[in-house]
């Protein structure tokens, strides 16, 4: 939650559940921001889960978050109307839903040039392994335990890559690794699409 509290009377004016639409708040009053200062609540870090929306891969992508999903808000009302999954395909719920809008939105129009999307990449990054090897705990595979399972991907270059925030040098070495009962054609190709929606770099080619 942000609070924008008055330079002059150190009044709380505006209460707004991310910086877009204290944003708007501001515009339609006619007010100037540099006249107030932003507080921020600091609330839990929330490691991103929602990936699908409607069928479409929205996993931390910047287009949906911070434009789609505002222009067309979903409400309590009709969020059943609505097919909205984690990352283990399973249902998320209106107030996970609305939690991680108002996180996504204040996190990804924050970023700051193409060192700061290369930053957004990295803590995704790191995201991406949290769910990869919650996905194999939660599933317990036989043979494939979560220790084979990252040592296998470090091998091949992929958690470093992720790590560092090189996801469209990950999408080939994802690729090329040798199918098994957790990396799946199926598994592989879900990450590969959450990994192309989230990446935050604008390349120049």
């Amino acid at each position: 939650m942000l609070y924008a509290i008055g330079r002059e009377d150190n009044k709380v004016h505006f209460i707004s559940p991310n910086k877009q639409n204290l944003d708007i708040m501001m515009k339609r009053s006619r007010e100037d921001i540099r006249d107030y200062l932003i507080l921020q609540e600091f609330d839990m870090k929330y490691v991103s889960r929602i990936a699908y929306v409607d069928g479409k891969c929205v996993y931390n992508n910047k287009k949906y978050w911070t434009e789609t999903a505002l222009e067309n808000p979903f409400t309590l009302e009709n969020y059943s109307e609505h097919e909205v999954l984690d990352f283990m395909l399973q249902p998320v719920t209106f107030d996970r839903y609305t939690d991680e809008l108002n996180n996504f939105v204040n996190q990804l129009t924050a970023i700051d040039g193409i060192s700061g999307q290369i930053k957004q990449n990295m803590e995704v990054g790191a995201e991406i392994i949290s769910n990869l090897r919650e996905e194999c705990i939660a599933l317990g595979h036989g043979n494939v335990t979560p220790e084979s399972m990252l040592l296998k991907a470090a091998n091949l270059g992929i958690i470093v890559a992720l790590q560092v925030g090189c996801f469209r040098e990950v999408i080939p070495l994802l690729d090329n690794m040798e199918r098994d009962e957790f990396f799946t054609e199926e598994r592989i190709q879900k990450y590969e699409d959450m990994i192309s929606a989230a990446d935050a770099i604008d390349y120049g080619d």
